[in-house]
């Protein structure tokens, strides 16, 4: 059935959670998801620790990658005891206490709904995606992303002349598996895929202003296939039929990850045109 997630926005200083099922990871990750809408205003309210949690926490021994309480309680908001000992889990001695933290502290959250405050803030109808301004800040880490240079370079357009991307937040804030689900069959060689899950749990917040002592660092997530065919569509391919990926010139590159979600072969994308209908393909580099 594949990996199922839940967008979790939690405070643990006031014990107050707000907490979706967001289906496989790669089917509800996007700029126009109702649950990234829900985890965006929250940011722009104050801040929460954030975390995109999957269900396969539960399973084998994966609790045990998690050690800060940070964590422990962001998983209480969408797990409980039982979903890790239903499991057959054979190690379970071995973190059972954590798993009887995690429930314990599930029953304590006082859960909030914004799903609709937060479409109408966004304004969904007209705009189909958050308000990519500002900088999501890391408080935990002191680092920042500038949002809109996210998606200048993330976004792709739609069929219908709709901008999209795969939201920052989930692949930052994932628990593990998710990501490289969504980059299955490769990404843009300016994807940034090692920061993945490593603002999971961390305090963030969204803000007008970039604090001073805040680090921006710089932040890309962009799976091929939608790229490729918003570049071919707005310029063009050269004359062996490689994809450019802007009015420069310049060739539009990807790269498949490798099952241990590692950088192989760097290729180009081809366009061939026959009967009106587009044949979409990699190319070795």
């Amino acid at each position: 059935m594949g990996q199922i997630f839940y967008s979790c926005a939690y405070d643990i200083d006031t014990k107050t959670c707000c907490v979706y099922e967001a289906d496989k990871f790669h089917a509800n990750c996007y700029s126009s998801s109702g649950t990234v809408f829900s985890m965006h205003y929250l940011l722009r309210q104050k801040a929460y620790r954030i975390m995109w949690g999957g269900g396969y926490v539960a399973i084998d021994d994966n609790l045990m990658k998690f050690s800060r309480v940070e964590d422990l309680l962001g998983i209480s908001t969408y797990l409980r005891y039982e979903d890790f000992s239903g499991n057959n889990n054979p190690n379970l001695k071995d973190y059972e206490g954590k798993a009887l933290f995690i429930d314990e502290n599930n029953k304590q959250w006082k859960r909030i709904n914004v799903w609709e405050e937060a479409l109408d803030y966004f304004d969904w109808d007209a705009n189909y995606a958050v308000k990519y301004s500002g900088y999501l800040l890391n408080h935990t880490k002191k680092l920042a992303v500038d949002l809109a240079d996210y998606y200048i370079q993330s976004k792709y357009s739609t069929k219908n002349g709709i901008d999209m991307a795969i939201d920052v937040v989930p692949v930052l804030t994932e628990t593990g598996e998710g990501t490289p689900m969504a980059f299955f069959d490769g990404i843009a060689i300016e994807t940034t895929e090692y920061l993945a899950g490593t603002w999971c749990g961390d305090l963030l917040q969204i803000v007008d202003d970039l604090p001073e002592d805040y680090q921006i660092i710089n932040c890309c997530f962009v799976e091929i296939w939608s790229k490729a065919k918003d570049c071919f569509h707005k310029y063009g391919v050269n004359e062996n039929g490689y994809i450019y990926k802007d009015n420069s010139g310049a060739l539009y590159e990807v790269v498949r990850l490798d099952f241990y979600f590692k950088r192989r072969s760097y290729k180009y994308i081809k366009a061939e045109v026959n009967d009106n209908k587009i044949k979409y393909s990699t190319v070795p580099k």
